[in-house]
Protein backbone atom coordinates (compact mmCIF):
# COMPACT_ATOMS: atom_id res chain seq x y z
CA UNK A 1 0.00 0.00 0.00
CA UNK A 2 2.76 2.28 0.64
CA UNK A 3 4.61 1.32 -2.62
CA UNK A 4 1.55 2.46 -4.58
CA UNK A 5 1.11 5.55 -2.56
CA UNK A 6 4.91 6.37 -3.52
CA UNK A 7 4.29 5.22 -7.29
CA UNK A 8 2.01 7.79 -7.46
CA UNK A 9 3.50 10.57 -5.65
CA UNK A 10 6.06 9.91 -8.37
CA UNK A 11 3.92 9.98 -11.13
CA UNK A 12 2.53 13.86 -10.12
CA UNK A 13 6.09 15.35 -9.57
CA UNK A 14 7.04 13.89 -13.36
CA UNK A 15 3.69 15.05 -14.32
CA UNK A 16 3.70 18.51 -13.50
CA UNK A 17 8.26 18.78 -14.35
CA UNK A 18 6.90 17.98 -17.60
CA UNK A 19 4.28 20.85 -17.92
CA UNK A 20 6.96 22.87 -16.25
CA UNK A 21 9.66 21.61 -19.17
CA UNK A 22 7.08 22.55 -21.65
CA UNK A 23 6.24 26.75 -20.24
CA UNK A 24 9.58 26.81 -20.16
CA UNK A 25 10.18 25.89 -23.37
CA UNK A 26 7.41 27.93 -24.97
CA UNK A 27 8.32 31.22 -23.19
CA UNK A 28 11.70 30.34 -25.11
CA UNK A 29 10.36 29.92 -28.34
CA UNK A 30 8.75 32.97 -27.43
CA UNK A 31 11.25 34.82 -26.63
CA UNK A 32 13.55 34.05 -29.55
CA UNK A 33 10.37 34.92 -31.82
CA UNK A 34 10.26 38.37 -30.56
CA UNK A 35 14.46 38.84 -30.46
CA UNK A 36 14.14 37.36 -34.10
CA UNK A 37 11.04 40.12 -34.56
CA UNK A 38 13.39 43.31 -33.04
CA UNK A 39 16.55 42.16 -34.38
CA UNK A 40 14.51 42.65 -37.86
CA UNK A 41 13.11 45.37 -36.84
CA UNK A 42 16.13 47.02 -36.00
CA UNK A 43 17.74 45.94 -39.23
CA UNK A 44 15.45 47.26 -41.15
CA UNK A 45 15.58 50.77 -39.66
CA UNK A 46 19.03 50.60 -39.88
CA UNK A 47 19.00 50.15 -43.92
CA UNK A 48 16.86 52.83 -44.12
CA UNK A 49 18.97 55.38 -42.55
CA UNK A 50 22.07 54.34 -44.39
CA UNK A 51 19.44 55.11 -47.82
CA UNK A 52 19.01 58.78 -46.21
CA UNK A 53 22.63 59.25 -44.05
CA UNK A 54 25.32 57.82 -46.62
CA UNK A 55 28.26 55.95 -45.09
CA UNK A 56 30.85 58.32 -45.16
CA UNK A 57 34.24 56.91 -47.54
CA UNK A 58 37.87 57.84 -47.08
CA UNK A 59 40.59 56.91 -49.80
CA UNK A 60 43.67 58.09 -50.69
CA UNK A 61 44.23 60.00 -54.45
CA UNK A 62 47.25 57.94 -54.92
CA UNK A 63 48.44 54.42 -54.30
CA UNK A 64 51.57 55.98 -52.95
CA UNK A 65 53.04 59.36 -52.57
CA UNK A 66 56.56 59.65 -53.20
CA UNK A 67 58.74 62.48 -51.81
CA UNK A 68 62.52 63.08 -52.23
CA UNK A 69 65.40 64.25 -50.54
CA UNK A 70 68.38 65.80 -51.65
CA UNK A 71 71.57 63.83 -51.65
CA UNK A 72 73.22 66.54 -49.19
CA UNK A 73 70.54 66.47 -46.60
CA UNK A 74 69.12 63.44 -43.84
CA UNK A 75 65.30 64.54 -44.47
CA UNK A 76 62.72 66.60 -46.18
CA UNK A 77 63.13 69.65 -46.46
CA UNK A 78 59.42 71.00 -45.26
CA UNK A 79 56.96 68.57 -42.91
CA UNK A 80 55.41 66.38 -45.84
CA UNK A 81 51.85 66.78 -46.51
CA UNK A 82 49.28 63.70 -48.10
CA UNK A 83 45.62 64.38 -49.29
CA UNK A 84 42.53 62.35 -48.52
CA UNK A 85 39.53 61.92 -50.24
CA UNK A 86 35.90 61.87 -48.80
CA UNK A 87 32.77 60.52 -50.57
CA UNK A 88 29.61 60.11 -49.38
CA UNK A 89 28.20 63.30 -46.85
CA UNK A 90 27.11 66.03 -49.58
CA UNK A 91 28.20 68.42 -46.92
CA UNK A 92 32.46 67.48 -46.32
CA UNK A 93 33.40 70.50 -44.39
CA UNK A 94 32.93 69.37 -41.18
CA UNK A 95 34.33 66.03 -41.48
CA UNK A 96 36.92 65.76 -38.64
CA UNK A 97 40.32 63.52 -39.47
CA UNK A 98 43.00 62.13 -36.91
CA UNK A 99 45.93 59.81 -37.25
CA UNK A 100 45.49 56.06 -35.59
CA UNK A 101 49.11 54.53 -36.25
CA UNK A 102 52.16 55.69 -37.79
CA UNK A 103 54.56 52.59 -39.27
CA UNK A 104 58.16 52.64 -40.89
CA UNK A 105 59.11 50.34 -42.80
CA UNK A 106 62.94 49.23 -43.13
CA UNK A 107 64.93 47.63 -46.07
CA UNK A 108 64.31 44.54 -44.87
CA UNK A 109 60.54 45.26 -44.83
CA UNK A 110 59.89 44.75 -40.89
CA UNK A 111 57.71 47.72 -39.53
CA UNK A 112 58.65 49.71 -36.94
CA UNK A 113 55.51 51.80 -34.72
CA UNK A 114 56.57 55.48 -34.80
CA UNK A 115 54.69 57.74 -32.51
CA UNK A 116 52.47 59.96 -33.91
CA UNK A 117 53.44 63.79 -34.21
CA UNK A 118 51.66 65.44 -37.62
CA UNK A 119 47.98 66.38 -38.04
CA UNK A 120 45.12 66.12 -39.89
CA UNK A 121 43.12 69.15 -41.18
CA UNK A 122 40.23 69.66 -43.53
CA UNK A 123 40.43 71.47 -46.31
CA UNK A 124 37.73 72.45 -48.23
CA UNK A 125 36.28 69.07 -47.89
CA UNK A 126 39.37 66.97 -48.47
CA UNK A 127 41.85 65.63 -45.25
CA UNK A 128 45.13 66.41 -45.34
CA UNK A 129 48.07 64.67 -43.16
CA UNK A 130 50.52 67.10 -42.39
CA UNK A 131 53.69 64.76 -40.54
CA UNK A 132 57.18 66.79 -39.60
CA UNK A 133 60.00 66.13 -42.10
CA UNK A 134 61.00 62.31 -42.51
CA UNK A 135 64.08 60.64 -43.58
CA UNK A 136 64.51 58.12 -46.09
CA UNK A 137 62.03 55.14 -45.94
CA UNK A 138 58.76 53.92 -47.22
CA UNK A 139 55.90 55.05 -44.18
CA UNK A 140 52.09 53.84 -43.95
CA UNK A 141 49.76 55.98 -41.92
CA UNK A 142 46.61 54.70 -40.74
CA UNK A 143 43.96 57.75 -40.85
CA UNK A 144 40.33 57.93 -39.92
CA UNK A 145 37.29 60.04 -40.79
CA UNK A 146 34.24 61.03 -38.78
CA UNK A 147 31.23 63.08 -39.53
CA UNK A 148 29.01 63.79 -36.68
CA UNK A 149 25.39 62.71 -37.74
CA UNK A 150 24.56 59.23 -35.56
CA UNK A 151 24.97 59.49 -31.60
CA UNK A 152 24.48 56.63 -29.32
CA UNK A 153 22.39 57.28 -26.18
CA UNK A 154 21.75 54.25 -23.69
CA UNK A 155 19.70 51.83 -26.24
CA UNK A 156 19.16 54.29 -28.54
CA UNK A 157 20.47 56.86 -31.22
CA UNK A 158 20.16 60.29 -32.07
CA UNK A 159 20.06 60.74 -35.87
CA UNK A 160 20.24 63.90 -37.84
CA UNK A 161 18.96 63.49 -41.39
CA UNK A 162 19.17 67.32 -43.06
CA UNK A 163 17.70 69.83 -39.83
CA UNK A 164 15.53 67.29 -38.03
CA UNK A 165 16.42 64.63 -35.66
CA UNK A 166 15.28 60.90 -34.89
CA UNK A 167 15.21 58.88 -32.09
CA UNK A 168 15.73 55.08 -33.28
CA UNK A 169 16.77 51.88 -31.39
CA UNK A 170 20.34 51.34 -30.75
CA UNK A 171 22.26 49.46 -33.35
CA UNK A 172 25.86 48.20 -34.32
CA UNK A 173 25.49 48.72 -37.26
CA UNK A 174 24.69 52.27 -37.50
CA UNK A 175 28.06 53.00 -35.84
CA UNK A 176 29.98 52.68 -38.85
CA UNK A 177 28.12 55.19 -40.98
CA UNK A 178 29.68 58.38 -39.46
CA UNK A 179 33.83 56.58 -39.29
CA UNK A 180 35.81 55.46 -41.64
CA UNK A 181 39.71 54.90 -41.97
CA UNK A 182 42.35 54.53 -44.91
CA UNK A 183 46.12 54.02 -45.15
CA UNK A 184 48.11 56.54 -46.64
CA UNK A 185 51.72 55.66 -48.27
CA UNK A 186 54.31 57.72 -48.37
CA UNK A 187 57.82 56.54 -50.04
CA UNK A 188 60.93 59.25 -49.13
CA UNK A 189 63.56 58.34 -51.27
CA UNK A 190 67.23 60.23 -51.76
CA UNK A 191 67.29 61.99 -55.66
CA UNK A 192 69.98 63.05 -56.90
CA UNK A 193 67.64 65.17 -59.92
CA UNK A 194 67.09 68.90 -59.60
CA UNK A 195 63.15 69.39 -58.50
CA UNK A 196 61.18 71.75 -61.10
CA UNK A 197 60.26 74.87 -60.11
CA UNK A 198 56.16 74.99 -59.14
CA UNK A 199 54.22 77.24 -61.05
CA UNK A 200 50.80 79.04 -61.70
CA UNK A 201 49.30 80.88 -64.28
CA UNK A 202 46.16 82.33 -65.89
CA UNK A 203 45.20 83.05 -69.44
CA UNK A 204 43.73 86.82 -68.88
CA UNK A 205 44.88 88.30 -65.92
CA UNK A 206 42.43 91.39 -66.50
CA UNK A 207 38.79 90.43 -67.46
CA UNK A 208 35.34 91.64 -66.94
CA UNK A 209 32.66 89.65 -65.65
CA UNK A 210 29.03 89.45 -65.40
CA UNK A 211 26.64 90.59 -62.21
CA UNK A 212 24.75 86.84 -61.68
CA UNK A 213 26.72 84.89 -63.79
CA UNK A 214 29.47 82.20 -61.13
CA UNK A 215 32.69 83.11 -61.87
CA UNK A 216 34.93 80.29 -63.39
CA UNK A 217 38.38 80.93 -63.81
CA UNK A 218 41.07 78.41 -64.76
CA UNK A 219 44.56 78.38 -62.71
CA UNK A 220 47.25 76.43 -65.21
CA UNK A 221 49.62 74.45 -62.84
CA UNK A 222 53.10 73.48 -64.13
CA UNK A 223 56.80 71.41 -62.49
CA UNK A 224 54.29 68.56 -61.55
CA UNK A 225 52.87 66.07 -62.91
CA UNK A 226 49.98 64.89 -59.91
CA UNK A 227 47.89 67.75 -59.33
CA UNK A 228 46.11 66.03 -57.09
CA UNK A 229 48.44 66.34 -54.37
CA UNK A 230 49.04 70.14 -54.89
CA UNK A 231 47.19 72.37 -52.20
CA UNK A 232 45.81 75.83 -53.14
CA UNK A 233 44.90 78.47 -50.88
CA UNK A 234 42.22 81.42 -52.29
CA UNK A 235 40.60 84.58 -51.00
CA UNK A 236 37.70 84.08 -53.17
CA UNK A 237 35.63 81.03 -54.10
CA UNK A 238 36.55 77.66 -54.10
CA UNK A 239 39.01 75.40 -56.03
CA UNK A 240 37.34 72.45 -58.51
CA UNK A 241 40.05 69.68 -59.40
CA UNK A 242 40.02 67.87 -62.37
CA UNK A 243 39.71 64.48 -63.44
CA UNK A 244 42.35 62.58 -64.65
CA UNK A 245 45.70 64.16 -65.49
CA UNK A 246 44.12 67.73 -65.68
CA UNK A 247 47.16 70.40 -65.98
CA UNK A 248 44.67 72.62 -64.37
CA UNK A 249 42.20 73.64 -61.63
CA UNK A 250 38.88 75.75 -61.46
CA UNK A 251 38.86 78.92 -59.28
CA UNK A 252 35.03 78.85 -58.62
CA UNK A 253 33.63 81.89 -57.46
CA UNK A 254 29.58 81.46 -57.15
CA UNK A 255 27.76 85.00 -56.64
CA UNK A 256 30.21 87.63 -57.80
CA UNK A 257 29.60 90.75 -56.90
CA UNK A 258 29.36 94.23 -58.17
CA UNK A 259 32.97 96.37 -59.00
CA UNK A 260 36.90 95.78 -59.30
CA UNK A 261 38.27 92.41 -57.55
CA UNK A 262 41.42 91.18 -57.10
CA UNK A 263 42.41 87.30 -56.72
CA UNK A 264 45.78 85.44 -55.81
CA UNK A 265 45.73 82.24 -55.71
CA UNK A 266 48.67 80.08 -53.75
CA UNK A 267 50.02 76.63 -54.14
CA UNK A 268 52.22 74.13 -52.40
CA UNK A 269 53.52 71.21 -54.38
CA UNK A 270 54.15 69.46 -51.06
CA UNK A 271 57.30 67.04 -52.21
CA UNK A 272 59.46 68.38 -49.82
CA UNK A 273 61.67 70.95 -51.74
CA UNK A 274 60.83 74.05 -49.80
CA UNK A 275 60.44 77.40 -52.17
CA UNK A 276 60.63 75.11 -55.15
CA UNK A 277 57.31 74.05 -53.98
CA UNK A 278 55.71 77.65 -53.52
CA UNK A 279 53.62 79.33 -56.48
CA UNK A 280 51.34 82.27 -56.40
CA UNK A 281 48.91 83.82 -59.52
CA UNK A 282 47.34 86.98 -59.50
CA UNK A 283 44.42 88.45 -60.96
CA UNK A 284 41.71 91.25 -61.38
CA UNK A 285 37.70 91.05 -62.54
CA UNK A 286 35.68 93.65 -62.88
CA UNK A 287 31.96 92.55 -62.34
CA UNK A 288 29.75 94.38 -63.95
CA UNK A 289 25.43 94.44 -64.18
CA UNK A 290 24.09 92.40 -66.93
CA UNK A 291 23.97 94.40 -70.64
CA UNK A 292 22.37 93.70 -73.65
CA UNK A 293 24.68 93.05 -76.63
CA UNK A 294 21.74 95.41 -78.76
CA UNK A 295 19.43 96.82 -76.59
CA UNK A 296 15.86 95.91 -77.31
CA UNK A 297 12.81 98.36 -77.78
CA UNK A 298 11.15 99.60 -74.61
CA UNK A 299 7.82 99.31 -77.04
CA UNK A 300 6.06 97.16 -79.32
CA UNK A 301 2.96 97.41 -81.16
CA UNK A 302 -0.25 94.89 -81.42
CA UNK A 303 -0.11 93.01 -85.02
CA UNK A 304 3.80 94.24 -85.76
CA UNK A 305 6.42 91.56 -85.07
CA UNK A 306 8.80 92.39 -81.91
CA UNK A 307 12.28 91.12 -82.12
CA UNK A 308 14.31 90.04 -79.15
CA UNK A 309 18.12 89.94 -78.85
CA UNK A 310 19.16 88.26 -75.61
CA UNK A 311 22.58 88.06 -75.57
CA UNK A 312 24.67 89.66 -72.91
CA UNK A 313 27.75 91.60 -73.15
CA UNK A 314 30.90 88.79 -71.81
CA UNK A 315 29.09 85.84 -72.04
CA UNK A 316 28.49 83.23 -74.04
CA UNK A 317 25.17 82.90 -76.19
CA UNK A 318 24.86 79.10 -75.86
CA UNK A 319 25.39 79.57 -71.98
CA UNK A 320 22.16 81.65 -72.06
CA UNK A 321 18.25 81.08 -72.94
CA UNK A 322 15.10 83.66 -71.92
CA UNK A 323 11.24 83.17 -70.70
CA UNK A 324 9.02 85.19 -72.62
CA UNK A 325 5.43 85.93 -71.11
CA UNK A 326 2.74 88.50 -71.62
CA UNK A 327 0.50 89.37 -69.15
CA UNK A 328 2.19 86.54 -66.72
CA UNK A 329 1.54 83.61 -69.31
CA UNK A 330 4.42 82.08 -70.17
CA UNK A 331 4.59 81.66 -73.90
CA UNK A 332 8.04 80.10 -74.77
CA UNK A 333 11.46 79.46 -73.61
CA UNK A 334 14.07 79.05 -75.76
CA UNK A 335 17.50 79.78 -76.85
CA UNK A 336 18.66 83.33 -76.95
CA UNK A 337 20.30 82.96 -80.42
CA UNK A 338 18.94 83.05 -83.12
CA UNK A 339 16.83 86.33 -82.08
CA UNK A 340 13.53 85.36 -81.16
CA UNK A 341 10.14 87.43 -83.08
CA UNK A 342 6.90 87.39 -81.75
CA UNK A 343 3.67 89.05 -83.14
CA UNK A 344 1.93 90.44 -80.32
CA UNK A 345 -2.34 89.98 -80.31
CA UNK A 346 -4.02 93.35 -79.29
CA UNK A 347 -5.20 92.17 -76.05
CA UNK A 348 -2.10 91.67 -74.75
CA UNK A 349 -0.71 94.59 -72.63
CA UNK A 350 3.15 93.93 -72.11
CA UNK A 351 5.48 91.33 -72.91
CA UNK A 352 8.60 90.28 -70.07
CA UNK A 353 11.57 88.42 -71.00
CA UNK A 354 14.24 87.27 -68.41
CA UNK A 355 17.18 86.06 -69.49
CA UNK A 356 18.67 82.61 -67.78
CA UNK A 357 21.88 81.71 -67.01
CA UNK A 358 22.25 77.68 -65.99
CA UNK A 359 19.12 78.37 -64.39
CA UNK A 360 19.82 81.94 -62.78
CA UNK A 361 17.92 84.76 -64.21
CA UNK A 362 20.60 87.29 -64.91
CA UNK A 363 18.35 90.23 -67.00
CA UNK A 364 14.75 90.93 -66.80
CA UNK A 365 13.68 93.36 -69.75
CA UNK A 366 9.76 94.65 -70.03
CA UNK A 367 7.82 95.64 -73.22
CA UNK A 368 4.87 97.81 -73.47
CA UNK A 369 2.06 97.39 -75.94
CA UNK A 370 0.39 99.02 -78.05
CA UNK A 371 -1.77 100.65 -80.70
CA UNK A 372 0.54 100.86 -83.55
CA UNK A 373 1.17 104.67 -84.79
CA UNK A 374 -0.12 105.42 -88.37
CA UNK A 375 1.69 106.43 -90.95
CA UNK A 376 3.42 109.60 -91.57
CA UNK A 377 3.45 111.45 -94.82
CA UNK A 378 6.35 113.74 -95.65
CA UNK A 379 5.99 116.31 -98.65
CA UNK A 380 9.62 116.15 -99.99
CA UNK A 381 10.12 118.67 -102.81
CA UNK A 382 8.69 120.44 -105.65
CA UNK A 383 9.48 120.49 -109.37
CA UNK A 384 8.23 123.27 -112.02
CA UNK A 385 8.98 121.70 -115.85
CA UNK A 386 8.09 124.08 -117.89
CA UNK A 387 9.31 122.71 -121.16
CA UNK A 388 6.29 119.83 -120.28
CA UNK A 389 3.94 122.37 -118.32
CA UNK A 390 3.50 120.55 -115.34
CA UNK A 391 4.20 120.85 -111.57
CA UNK A 392 6.21 117.63 -109.95
CA UNK A 393 5.61 117.12 -106.02
CA UNK A 394 7.01 114.01 -104.28
CA UNK A 395 6.02 112.77 -100.73
CA UNK A 396 6.79 109.57 -98.75
CA UNK A 397 5.02 107.62 -96.21
CA UNK A 398 6.11 104.21 -94.69
CA UNK A 399 4.85 101.82 -92.15
CA UNK A 400 5.93 101.10 -88.36
CA UNK A 401 9.03 99.09 -90.27
CA UNK A 402 9.20 100.64 -93.23
CA UNK A 403 7.39 98.80 -95.38
CA UNK A 404 4.93 100.12 -98.29
CA UNK A 405 1.16 101.66 -97.86
CA UNK A 406 -1.24 103.18 -99.75
CA UNK A 407 -2.51 106.57 -100.62
CA UNK A 408 -5.18 107.83 -102.08
CA UNK A 409 -5.21 111.66 -103.12
CA UNK A 410 -7.86 114.47 -103.63
CA UNK A 411 -7.23 118.01 -105.04
CA UNK A 412 -8.93 121.32 -105.94
CA UNK A 413 -9.35 121.93 -108.17
CA UNK A 414 -10.27 118.53 -109.33
CA UNK A 415 -8.87 116.85 -112.60
CA UNK A 416 -5.57 118.27 -113.32
CA UNK A 417 -3.09 115.73 -111.09
CA UNK A 418 -2.10 112.64 -111.24
CA UNK A 419 -0.81 110.10 -108.87
CA UNK A 420 2.16 107.95 -110.12
CA UNK A 421 1.20 104.99 -108.02
CA UNK A 422 -1.12 104.33 -104.99
CA UNK A 423 1.38 101.68 -103.38
CA UNK A 424 4.65 102.43 -101.80
CA UNK A 425 6.90 104.65 -99.79
CA UNK A 426 7.66 107.46 -102.73
CA UNK A 427 5.25 108.94 -104.65
CA UNK A 428 5.09 111.53 -107.14
CA UNK A 429 1.80 113.90 -107.65
CA UNK A 430 2.13 115.26 -111.23
CA UNK A 431 0.17 118.93 -111.74
CA UNK A 432 -1.20 119.86 -115.37
CA UNK A 433 -0.87 123.50 -116.01
CA UNK A 434 -2.34 124.00 -119.37
CA UNK A 435 -4.94 125.43 -117.57
CA UNK A 436 -2.40 127.92 -115.93
CA UNK A 437 -3.66 127.50 -112.17
CA UNK A 438 -2.24 129.84 -109.27
CA UNK A 439 -2.40 127.11 -106.57
CA UNK A 440 -3.37 123.87 -106.10
CA UNK A 441 -4.41 122.38 -102.61
CA UNK A 442 -3.94 118.66 -102.06
CA UNK A 443 -4.49 116.12 -99.30
CA UNK A 444 -3.07 112.58 -98.96
CA UNK A 445 -4.20 109.34 -97.35
CA UNK A 446 -1.89 106.46 -96.24
CA UNK A 447 -3.07 103.34 -95.09
CA UNK A 448 -0.73 100.43 -93.80
CA UNK A 449 -0.95 96.81 -93.28
CA UNK A 450 -1.75 97.22 -89.47
CA UNK A 451 -4.54 99.91 -90.46
CA UNK A 452 -2.99 102.83 -89.06
CA UNK A 453 -4.44 105.66 -91.37
CA UNK A 454 -3.15 109.10 -91.33
CA UNK A 455 -4.02 112.50 -93.93
CA UNK A 456 -2.01 115.19 -94.77
CA UNK A 457 -3.24 117.89 -96.40
CA UNK A 458 -1.09 121.33 -97.96
CA UNK A 459 -1.79 124.32 -100.63
CA UNK A 460 1.20 124.25 -103.37
CA UNK A 461 1.31 127.97 -105.18
CA UNK A 462 2.28 127.43 -109.02
CA UNK A 463 5.32 129.63 -110.04
CA UNK A 464 3.83 131.73 -113.06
Amino acid sequence: MELAKNNMKSSHISFYFVLYIVAIVSVFLITMERDQLLKQRDDDIAHLIEVYVKPLRLSSYTDTSRFFIEQSRPATREPIRIRTKVDGPVDRNDVSFSIVDVQRYDETGIAMVETPEGKMVNDEGDGVLIYPPLDEGVYTFKVAAYKKRIVPAGDKMRVTIKDTTYVVPYSSRLEKVDRDTTVLIAKVEKSGIVAPQLTLSVQDPKENWVLGVPLRKKVFVGGIENVREVSFSTGFGIIERGTGGSSFVTLVWEKPTLGPHSFTVTADANRGFGQKDRASTSFSVDVNPATFTNTPSLKGFWGIPFVFDGQIVGTNPLDLSFEVSHDGRVIRTRPVVPKDTLIPDRNWSSLSYKVVYHGTVIKEHRVSLSTPPPPQIRWVQQNLDRSRSVFQISAASSDLVGGPVRISLQSQPPGITQLDKIKGTAFTITINLESKPTAVFLKLTATDQYGGQSTSAKQFNVPQ
